[in-house]
């Protein structure tokens, strides 16, 4: 049985809350690069505040990918985390998927993507959009997440490819956060001058 069968199975045999430290224990012995999908995965379920944690603890994982500890793990509060069994069902087959898909298109190449020095500078995109899952940014979490996830599995199976297209997605995340958080500021300040004199709160 492969690691994609055994969540599978452990997702259909759920009945009660789980904490994010058992989900984690499932997965076996986490690669560096399985905790970053581990961490990102969780902001894809709608759970009321769920981005708030996986942001921070994305933030917290660049911190210590940055200073070169090892081995990493999820901070406390995160571990301690519990999901719902229907939300922790969903995200163990989501990392199933994840890992069978890893398995079928993913293989070692591009070996300069995924160097001691290249996993260091992928703190800058774990960070960045660990920021960008913690704000309420419509469909933030959900690029933020992929975009991790395909960095992640990169770094796991040393496939550089995996990790450079990891890397332009984020870009490509971050610059849709900046450009809309830019637009509803204009539209925002576009409909207060317009309505603000209605209103008598303009000179």
């Amino acid at each position: 049985m492969n690691l994609g069968e055994f969540l599978r199975m452990q997702a259909s045999r759920l009945r009660g809350d789980v904490t994010v430290g058992w989900l984690a224990a499932q997965s076996g012995t986490m690669l560096p690069g399985l905790l970053i999908v581990l961490a990102a995965v969780p902001s894809l379920l709608p759970v009321p505040g769920v981005g708030n944690v996986t942001g921070s603890a994305l933030v917290a994982l660049a911190l210590s990918i940055w200073r070169g500890q090892r081995p990493l793990s999820l901070p406390t509060k995160v571990q301690s985390w519990r999901l719902s069994a229907p939300h922790a069902s969903r995200l163990l087959r989501i990392l199933a998927w994840t890992h069978d898909a890893a398995r079928r298109h993913l293989k070692r190449r591009a070996s300069g993507w995924v160097s001691d020095r290249a996993w260091v500078w992928a703190a800058w995109p774990v960070a960045a959009m660990g920021i960008v899952i913690f704000l309420p940014i419509p469909l933030g979490n959900v690029f933020g997440a992929l975009a991790l996830m395909v960095l992640g599995l990169g770094h796991s199976v040393e496939d550089g490819v995996a990790v450079a297209v990891g890397w332009l997605l984020s870009g490509l995340t971050l610059l849709y956060s900046v450009v809309l958080a830019w637009g509803m500021t204009a539209l925002g300040q576009h409909l207060f001058q317009h309505i603000a004199p209605l209103v008598g709160m303009g000179p």
